[in-house]
């Protein structure tokens, strides 16, 4: 049976120095990356960059923005954004998580929860006790995601895109109190 996880709020040591908690952009590249764990520099490979303006100061050439050597993540005037990966052209868009929803970083820890966590089934009544839920640390936070695509942007069918934008909404329908109906 896979590990049962449960959240663990932030403590004082993730928050910045305002005193909220870090906020992320996760990327969705159109790839696999056969490396799970840090890695030394990720300025090398990965390195989107925007002002507040959402424009850039450096040079550039065509769509091409190169700094320091680096090619780097642009913000075309429609709100979408192009970078290169291992020479290969991507194009992206982001997916703002839909209202009342949080995104979380987390991470797993060898911590286990002091409440045990419940299991009952739809054909048994009586709930069994499982073993201990380990904990999840929460590192941050995000508010959208970077949804990536090779020479195209990732269309409104992209199961990522499907899965944030039409997905949610359909297990709130499903799951959610049904509206009276009106006569």
């Amino acid at each position: 049976m896979p590990d049962m996880y449960t959240f663990q709020s932030p403590n004082s040591a993730i928050k910045s120095e305002n005193g909220s908690t870090p906020r992320f952009t996760p990327n969705i590249l159109p790839c696999r990356i056969h490396h799970d764990g840090p890695i030394d520099s990720t300025d090398r490979f990965w390195t989107p960059l925007t002002d507040a303006k959402g424009t850039y100061t450096s040079t550039y050439t065509d769509d091409s923005l190169i700094c320091n050597g680096i090619l780097i993540d642009l913000v075309n005037l429609d709100n979408t954004h192009s970078s290169y990966f291992r020479g290969r052209k991507l194009r992206g868009r982001r997916v703002a998580i839909p209202e009342g929803y949080t995104g979380i970083v987390a991470t797993p820890t060898e911590r286990v929860s002091q409440q045990p966590v419940k299991n009952s089934s739809a054909e048994d009544d009586v709930a069994e006790l499982e073993e201990p839920a380990k904990v999840l640390e929460m590192q941050g936070g995000f508010d959208d995601i970077m949804v990536w695509g090779h020479e195209v942007l990732p269309a409104a069918d992209d199961p990522y895109v499907k899965g944030i934008e039409e997905w949610v909404r359909f297990a709130e329908t499903m799951h959610g109190t049904p509206a009276p109906v009106s006569k």
